[in-house]
């Protein structure tokens, strides 16, 4: 890992490689207090320029401060890769983008990887699959990336079906008929059962084997890994007063772990890593109660 200090007038801050709609105030003003607890930012080198890629809070922090310099982890690589990079990193840490901000990070990793399953994409993100579906369809329909026939798993696979129309009767178990089951029902139980160990957007794998049912029986007739695929009993989603009232319980959970009797002395011989490591997380929560607070 290459890190060093750099010249605040020789990094490159394109805001193509910016996602956010704004800087947050509040968030520069955390960072600049918590200074010397930050990570380095990230810099990608290409063409003998230094793009910034993440750390735009922190860039502003430095300049609040009257830095000069500040530390960076120096990456090789070209614009899209610095691209792809941004469309992920802010996901996981800093300040969490907002509804607009993600879709706009679902469309850059669309357009630098349109043959990845929605699946794929989604937990690359941290996103829910229907967002992606939605994103690329629009895509899609706008000309901006191509409708490939086949789209590749998380396992580097490729699986020929994604994006093809189902069959609405897909995944309903028919009822069992006397004298054994059809040809009809064994194929429609074939496509249940690609269907079901397909692992990326319902894509059945480009090589498949015999018909499975065919090959298994079960007591009763009925196999039960169709019954696995019905759809699961819905359940009431909590209250927004019952989640607030587990986050909270979290929350002071973690606090009362702070208190417990030798805490201090562990904690002062953690390394600087674990330490800032937790005290960027007790500043993201702060900071995000702060903008609820004032939403």
């Amino acid at each position: 890992m290459d890190i060093r200090n750099v010249a605040l007038d020789d990094l490159v801050l394109d805001p193509n490689l910016n996602l956010r709609d704004r800087l947050d105030d509040f968030t520069v003003e955390r960072y600049a207090e918590a200074w010397d607890r930050l990570p380095p930012i990230t810099v990608y080198e290409v063409d003998e320029r230094w793009l910034l890629a993440d750390g735009f809070h922190r860039h502003a922090a430095a300049i609040m401060l009257g830095k000069r310099t500040m530390p960076a982890e120096i990456r090789p690589g070209t614009f899209n890769d610095a691209l792809d990079y941004v469309s992920s990193v802010n996901l996981f840490h800093g300040l969490p983008l907002s509804r607009t901000e993600r879709r706009r990070a679902v469309e850059v990793k669309l357009k630098l990887h349109h043959d990845w399953s929605d699946r794929r994409t989604a937990e690359e993100l941290g996103v829910s699959r229907e967002l992606v579906a939605k994103i690329r369809k629009q895509l899609i329909d706008g000309n901006q990336i191509p409708n490939n026939p086949g789209r590749v798993g998380a396992d580097g696979k490729l699986y020929t079906t994604a994006g093809l129309p189902k069959d609405p009767n897909e995944n309903r178990p028919r009822d069992n008929e006397a004298g054994g089951a059809s040809a009809e029902s064994a194929e429609r139980g074939r496509r249940n059962m690609s269907a079901a160990t397909a692992p990326w957007d319902d894509e059945a794998p480009a090589k498949s084997g015999p018909p499975i049912a065919e090959e298994v029986h079960f007591a009763g007739g009925v196999d039960p890994r169709i019954v696995a695929m019905q759809a699961p009993v819905e359940v009431d989603a909590p209250t927004i007063d019952e989640l607030l009232g587990v986050m909270a319980k979290q929350i002071m959970d973690v606090v009362g772990w702070t208190q417990a009797e030798g805490f201090v002395d562990s904690y002062r011989s953690a390394s600087p890593n674990a330490r800032g490591v937790f005290h960027a997380a007790v500043i993201k929560i702060a900071a995000r109660a702060d903008q609820l607070r004032r939403a």
